[in-house]
């Protein structure tokens, strides 16, 4: 890369976050600087021929429609109420456990999260419900903007993942072991939430425990505490607060969705575009089923409009990522980085950590799908050619790029937090998401000791 080519880069890059300054779409930022640094390395004529051929080139690729597919089984079921019936059911089943109400919207922040495949949505939808319950049982909304906005990273991992499909085909590394490759990380990431879940929660009852109690003092889950000092008080407040009657069906739907859709990829019975047109089928009749028939038609109506909107998002975004991935290259930055780096005879997990350290300073900017459409055509060249296993550092990429969504100083989910619940200050946000920040190091550390926490399924299956 020579040093006219070095200064077109700066260029891009500073025009880049320059529009994102301004608040325009992430996709057309991405695009924008990139057209200007094809004009500046090429001629009018090749960018003009970039910006009318990349976004085709970028979005034809025929494993894509795994997306939209996934995008519309996630609406349906939805609509269908089955992430409703999901949290409904882990009220009343975890309501006795310390911090129960907080392990409910866990669960109910992770089905979400599955099934939207969307970390933002998630929180945007389950912060009023879930805060509402977790004080009405007595704990602060400092616990609850923790857990809200650390369950809504679940769906990074938990298949169906949007993000997991798209590093999939940035990197032509195969969709199905991915998402297979999610489910172990996944599984592990919920448990240390929920450790740390009940250990603040037992930490703050030992602390309450130790402090006299003042005569006319206030209520104690309207404060800045973490857990509940009122174990009566909080008991009653769950118990009231959850649901008359159990929807014990919708969440055996939500499993049978769960099982066509990655049952067959797993059992090696469906690829991945078809276990997603199996499992948007299933959702849809389950929909029908679970809907009065006067309503059906608009139920369908919202929900495939609804899909089209996040569709056309996602694939903006890609082809914004494609044209400026193309102007790295062009530019020869992506190879020279990758030559650098790969002679550089480091230390291989140094490099390792390096390349997901880089990912935390860019949720300061970037959402997660962005992180991942930008740094995994340069980052996995980078670690497979240290010799990693291709499946383990997609999984590694993706889980860091959803972390840094809640990480200060700029954590894209405590934003969205603190803009559906007023109540609380975003110093009120990133202190409640501190300890969970805490054990997604703690799990990465754990998936990059054993790796086979992550290769051990997609070994074992059949997906393609």
């Amino acid at each position: 890369m020579t040093a006219t080519t070095g200064v077109v880069l700066v260029v891009v890059l500073v025009l880049f976050f320059a529009l994102l300054a301004i608040r325009l779409h992430v996709g057309l930022s991405l695009m924008a600087s990139a057209l200007v640094g094809v004009l500046l390395l090429r001629s009018t004529g090749a960018g003009v021929s970039t910006v009318s051929n990349q976004p085709f080139s970028t979005a034809a690729d025929y494993s894509l429609t795994i997306i939209p597919l996934f995008i519309v089984m996630g609406i349906f079921a939805v609509r269908a109420g089955l992430a409703q019936a999901g949290f409904d059911l882990a009220s009343a089943a975890l309501r006795r456990l310390p911090g129960g109400p907080a392990l409910a919207s866990l669960a109910g922040s992770g089905m979400f999260a599955a099934v939207t495949g969307s970390s933002v949505a998630t929180v945007a939808t389950m912060a009023r419900v879930s805060t509402d319950a977790i004080v009405r049982a007595g704990y602060s909304i400092r616990l609850a903007a923790g857990v809200v906005c650390a369950g809504g990273t679940l769906g990074v991992l938990i298949p169906p993942s949007i993000v997991l499909v798209l590093y999939g085909v940035v990197t032509e590394e195969s969709i199905g072991q991915l998402l297979i490759a999610g489910i172990g990380p996944g599984l592990v990431t919920i448990a240390a939430y929920a450790v740390t879940i009940v250990s603040l929660v037992m930490w703050q009852r030992r602390r309450t425990a130790r402090v006299p109690v003042r005569q006319g003092a206030g209520n104690a889950g309207t404060s800045d505490a973490l857990g509940e000092p009122d174990t009566e008080t909080s008991s009653a407040a769950a118990e009231s607060g959850a649901p008359s009657r159990l929807d014990v069906s919708g969440f055996l739907y939500l499993a049978v969705i769960f099982a066509v859709s990655i049952g067959t990829i797993y059992l090696g019975l469906a690829t991945p575009t078809e276990a997603a047109s199996f499992g948007a089928l299933a959702a849809l009749v389950i929909l029908l089923l679970r809907t009065r028939p006067p309503a059906w038609l608009h139920e369908i109506k919202e929900a495939l409009t609804e899909a089209v909107g996040l569709t056309a998002m996602t694939f903006l975004l890609m082809v914004g990522a494609g044209v400026f991935t193309y102007v790295l290259a062009l530019s020869g930055a992506s190879m020279s980085l990758v030559s650098t780096v790969t002679e550089a005879d480091l230390p291989p997990y140094l490099v390792l950590v390096l390349c997901l350290a880089i990912l935390l300073p860019m949720g300061m900017f970037l959402d997660g799908i962005s992180m991942i459409l930008i740094a995994a055509p340069l980052l996995h060249p980078i670690l497979v050619g240290y010799g990693f296993d291709g499946i383990w550092i997609g999984v590694l990429v993706v889980k860091v790029a959803e972390m840094a969504l809640i990480t200060p100083p700029v954590g894209m989910n405590a934003f969205v937090y603190s803009g559906a619940v007023r109540e609380a200050g975003l110093g009120t946000v990133f202190r409640g998401v501190a300890p969970f920040i805490v054990a997604d190091l703690v799990v990465v550390a754990v998936l990059i000791a054993f790796p086979a926490i992550v290769t051990f399924l997609p070994s074992m299956s059949g997906a393609q």
